[in-house]
């Protein structure tokens, strides 16, 4: 079974089921709005009538912080179900975004590999579970919708920047308008001035040329 986990297509969904085993294979990005109609998805996969739930990430290329509570959310509904849920196959930057956040129990088996896969950038290594301490322990996440509120923020400021130079190139259209206005004024005054003299010097040569010819009767 197929199909897309949200209206505008950012996320499709892959859903095979064999025993006790469902495989739910995830296509696209991963956030607050895309992870709403998936969140719907794997309560219902958890239905008990499977043990393992694998979740197949590798053509996932983007997943956010809400994205990740998602599937926390998702990991602890089946751990009381007797179901248990693991991520497969994440690209790098999102195996250190679960680490990052203490998520990295959704890993399972993997995530000792995955420290190798994708170290911590500019920072401490990502922190791993030490030994007793309960694999469901509860990652602590900013508050649902935090990027999606920042990243809005981000676009708002760049619209608002882009709108600033519109209205920059505006007045500079406006300024050289008003230049090639007075420029092409000066110009019809100078024409004007240009032929007035013209006439000038034609009314005097004819009145010189009366007056001559007044002189020589």
């Amino acid at each position: 079974m197929t199909g897309p986990a949200d209206d505008s297509g950012r996320l499709h969904t892959a859903v095979h089921t064999d025993g006790d085993r469902t495989t739910i294979t995830l296509t696209g990005e991963l956030d607050l709005f895309s992870g709403r109609p998936l969140t719907r998805l794997l309560d219902t996969a958890m239905d008990g009538s499977v043990k393992y739930l694998d979740v197949r990430m590798a053509q996932v290329g983007f997943v956010d912080v809400d994205g990740v509570r998602v599937l926390v959310r998702a990991y602890h509904l089946g751990a009381g179900r007797g179901v248990k849920l693991t991520l497969h196959d994440p690209q790098p930057d999102i195996v250190w975004l679960l680490h990052t956040t203490g998520a990295a129990l959704l890993l399972g088996d993997s995530t000792a590999s995955a420290d190798a896969v994708m170290p911590c950038p500019g920072g401490p290594p990502p922190p791993v579970r030490a030994a007793g301490e309960p694999v469901n322990k509860v990652p602590s996440l900013p508050p649902a919708g935090t990027t999606s509120r920042r990243d809005r923020r981000a676009d708002e400021r760049d619209r608002a920047a882009d709108e600033r130079e519109e209205h920059a190139d505006d007045r500079d259209r406006l300024a050289q308008e008003r230049d090639r206005l007075v420029d092409e004024r000066q110009r019809r005054v100078s024409e004007h001035q240009r032929w007035e003299d013209i006439r000038e010097d034609v009314a005097d040569a004819r009145e010189r040329d009366l007056e001559r010819r007044e002189s020589e009767r």
